[in-house]
């Protein structure tokens, strides 16, 4: 229970886990093999990773030292999704233009809507198709050609 726990401190419930240092280590060494084969990344995680696309009660225990992974290699991860938070959420993280959607659950919808989300991928866009509860949206990959120097 988060009761006696506040602000971002209320991650820290037992529904919640956190990435430990090997899972960290190879998060990066997968990272950096991408950077190396010039391939991109989507991220997909069941517990949010940034603390404004989701409910402090529902964010990865060490979010902060993931970010700082991801921030390092924000010319390779393109998004994070995750689930968990089951309203959904989203932010494009300033540090890094990566964006960080948590998609709204099927199990929050009343019957017989169906939530579900179709991710078309491009070289300059992600397409995220809605049905039910999921919102659509377009996130633009902007932050891949510009370098970090507009999002520092």
């Amino acid at each position: 229970s988060p009761v006696g726990l506040e602000g971002l401190s209320k991650r820290f419930v037992a529904f919640n886990g956190g990435v430990d240092a090997p899972q960290l280590e190879w998060l990066e060494q997968s990272l950096e093999m991408a950077r190396d084969k010039d391939e991109k990344v989507i991220l997909c995680s069941h517990q949010p990773i940034h603390p404004g696309s989701t409910w402090p009660t529902c964010l990865i225990w060490n979010y902060d030292e993931i970010l700082g992974i991801v921030r390092k290699y924000n010319d390779v991860v393109i998004a994070s999704f995750s689930g968990h938070a089951h309203k959904g959420g989203y932010v494009r993280d300033e540090a890094s233009g990566v964006h960080f959607r948590t998609f709204e659950a099927v199990l929050e919808s009343p019957n017989p809507i169906r939530t579900y989300a179709l991710v078309d991928v491009y070289d300059n866009r992600l397409v995220v198709r809605g049905w039910g509860d999921c919102v659509s949206d377009i996130y633009d990959l902007s932050h891949l050609n510009t370098g970090m120097e507009n999002y520092s």
